[in-house]
């Protein structure tokens, strides 16, 4: 087995087309030993209520195409409703629920895919590349395809949202104009003849984000029932574009081209062919969207020099869901949330989690659950080692998503009590060996943060130090990472490396290597290790680095990566975390403090008036927030955290900071009074048995 994947492994690198070679910590004797029985491993029934089943296909597919939605201002917006069908194939009587899409990407888009997938060419080929077949399928469905839904009894809708797809008008990234189009779409859909009125939204990243916006400014009562959102993170500027200074150029990359440039011009011809009036003037608009101020091209020129997107601000919090998980707790919506611990949302989507589980039990949303926190399974959130556009698929964790959300579906627009909602521990986390974790509340109950300090000789302590003097060094390099074949890449790229590698039927091999690696001579990134493990030892969730340091020019950056160092010295990347100096200042009401005040999920408000200047030389601390990570350490593995600089190509920094930041050293303090840690939520896996 290890030498077929060896063989699939390798090409993949050669599909990515990259390479790469990356020093390892020194081998420890100790051999790697049995993994832990103390949890349960993923399977094909993993998120289903015991004993459930999902029901059968019992119908056929029918199509309305192009459906007319007119808009409050007279642009219209156009969906696609598929409906069931008897054996003759007239539209089954019903009534049935309905699964509502709204897409950014075009509902056309997935036409192509269906042929080569569930339609056309997909059944013919699916034995002779099942691969391939298999994926097609996957990123169907991402679009909103339907029709597993369809076939058991529901009315599946997908619209075009407006100045996307064959929809008229102008389009920016989450605008507020979404949701007042979408209290229209609602009102429509619950009216379509054979509905039961009632409707469950659901879609993966930008389809999420939208469902949990509209699903927020929604009355009391309204037709929605139920959520299903997959990877929709938290707050789209800190989640997505600006982590904390740092600028996500591997994220832009992967969607400026095709996604945000090519797909609008594109979709109106494959939707609107037969049509050729219709066809203009929506080709029209679209293209307009490309000039105008709230564009994606304007916008990110604009914000390349300087300009205020670049900042969070009223445009940016205007566009968070994070503003609207009150509204939809108090409409007592039912959400089922699922994220990716290889997603570049992982750190948004457990918030919101978090955050709709607080407003429900009228708690502020804004913190993180308290410990004794009695959870409901109204709202849950399955997360594993997925990447953005493949959620539950590979990584030792290939899922029936499909069965889960027909599960959550029929509980709550069918009323069948099959179960999925009666659990006392809804956050269902999945690590890279298919280890299931749960747990009632976020941050893990089980998995009390503790403060590991930095300290000489390479060491993670739980010692404070007491010493007066003790510092390691870290030089500024804009690019330090170097390199498109490592995780933070992959992770951020959203997840287009999986995407192909999954071809040749193998995981992404650049999603294992940590961003910065100790070069000799050329990268010296300081490195701090735990002891070797004895037992088990699960981290789980936020990690917060608390760093004093001083720095020699009036501009600093940090990036923080955290890895598991076999016992043969393999270092396998498991989370990482960035911050740049002057983005330093803490937003408290969305920081999440442990009891002592340790800071374990900062939340730097990243707005222009925010920034803190620098002072060459003096102590300055520094909170910076690592991602979210699940993850069981065998024992003779070892916690390291690497501290570097810059982490080009995946982020750059503020162009006009550069000649601030060039030249830069920085002396990491771990003294008492300035004393430099992880706080990191670990614990024996014994604290999880049930």
């Amino acid at each position: 087995m290890a030498t077929k994947h060896g063989g699939r492994a390798m090409l993949a690198v050669a599909v990515l087309a990259v390479a790469s070679v990356l020093p390892m910590a020194a081998p420890l004797a100790l051999a790697d030993p049995a993994p832990s029985t103390i949890f349960p491993k993923a399977n094909s029934r993993t998120g289903l209520p015991d004993g459930w089943q999902p029901q059968p296909e019992r119908y056929g597919v029918g199509e309305h195409k192009n459906v007319e939605i007119p808009m409050a201002d007279g642009a219209v917006l156009r969906a696609d409703v598929r409906y069931p069908t008897d054996a003759s194939g007239a539209q089954a009587p019903g009534p049935f629920p309905i699964v509502l899409t709204q897409t950014a990407y075009g509902k056309d888009s997935a036409g192509p895919l269906r042929l080569l997938s569930y339609e056309g060419l997909g059944p013919l080929l699916e034995h002779a590349l099942p691969t391939v077949i298999d994926v097609a399928k996957q990123v169907t469905d991402a679009a909103g395809y339907g029709d597993y839904f369809v076939k058991r009894g529901y009315l599946s809708v997908i619209v075009d949202i407006r100045g996307t797809g064959s929809s008229d008008g102008q389009w920016s990234i989450l605008q507020p104009q979404e949701r007042e189009d979408a209290k229209r779409v609602i009102r429509w859909a619950a009216g379509l003849p054979g509905s039961t009125g009632e409707i469950g939204l659901w879609g993966l990243s930008y389809l999420g984000m939208s469902e949990l916006l509209a699903a927020g400014v929604m009355e009391p009562d309204s037709p929605i029932k139920a959520l299903f959102p997959l990877m929709p993170g938290n707050h789209a500027f800190q989640d997505l574009l600006g982590h904390d200074g740092f600028f996500n150029i591997a994220f832009l990359s992967s969607m400026l081209a095709v996604p945000i440039t090519a797909l609008p011009q594109l979709d109106p011809i494959l939707g609107l062919y037969r049509e050729p009036g219709k066809l203009l003037s929506v080709f029209v608009d679209h293209l307009k969207t490309h000039f105008w101020a709230d564009g994606t091209w304007p916008s990110l020129i604009g914000a390349l020099l300087d300009g205020d997107k670049l900042y969070n601000g009223p445009y940016w919090e205007s566009r968070a869901i994070d503003n609207v998980v009150e509204q939809i707790a108090a409409n007592d919506i039912p959400t089922y949330l699922i994220g990716g611990q290889y997603d570049l949302l992982q750190d948004g989507t457990p918030r919101t989690f978090a955050g709709l589980q607080n407003a429900y039990a009228g708690r502020s949303h804004n913190g993180p659950m308290p410990a004794t926190a009695q959870s409901s399974g109204r709202y849950q959130m399955l997360t594993g080692p997925w990447f953005h556009i493949q959620p539950g698929v590979q990584r030792n964790a290939d899922l029936d998503l499909h069965a889960i959300q027909l599960a959550w579906f029929d509980r709550w627009l069918k009323n069948d009590h099959n179960g999925i909602d009666e659990t006392t521990t809804p956050l269902h986390a999945i690590d890279m060996d298919g280890n299931v974790i749960e747990s009632a509340t976020y941050p893990v109950r089980e998995a009390p943060a503790r403060n590991l300090y930095l300290a000489d000789g390479g060491r993670l302590s739980t010692e404070h130090p007491v010493t007066q003097s003790g510092s390691d060094r870290v030089t500024f390099s804009p690019m330090n990472a170097g390199t498109i074949c490592n995780a933070t890449f992959s992770r951020n790229f959203s997840g287009v490396y999986e995407l192909l590698t999954t071809l040749v039927g193998v995981d992404d091999p650049c999603g294992q290597f940590p961003a910065h690696p100790d070069v000799p001579g050329l990268l010296d990134n300081p490195q701090y290790t735990t002891d070797v493990f004895t037992e088990p030892t699960v981290l789980a969730g936020p990690i917060g680095a608390t760093l004093f340091a001083t720095s020699s020019t009036p501009a600093s950056a940090f990036s923080v990566t955290v890895q598991d160092i076999a016992p043969d010295g393999a270092a396998t990347a498991l989370t990482d975390g960035q911050l740049a100096g002057n983005y330093r200042a803490l937003d408290d009401a969305r920081t999440w403090r442990t009891e002592d005040g340790s800071v374990l999920g900062a939340f730097h408000p990243g707005s222009r008036d925010s920034l803190l200047a620098m002072v060459p030389g003096q102590v300055t601390e520094y909170n910076v927030k690592i991602r979210p990570v699940f993850h069981v350490f065998q024992p003779g593995h070892r916690l390291q955290v690497t501290i570097g600089s810059g982490d080009a190509p995946t982020h750059i920094l503020n162009p006009k900071d550069y000649p601030a930041l060039l030249g830069g050293v920085y002396d990491i303090q771990r003294i008492d009074g300035a004393a430099s840690l992880l706080t990191v939520p670990l614990a024996s896996a014994t604290a999880f048995a049930r």
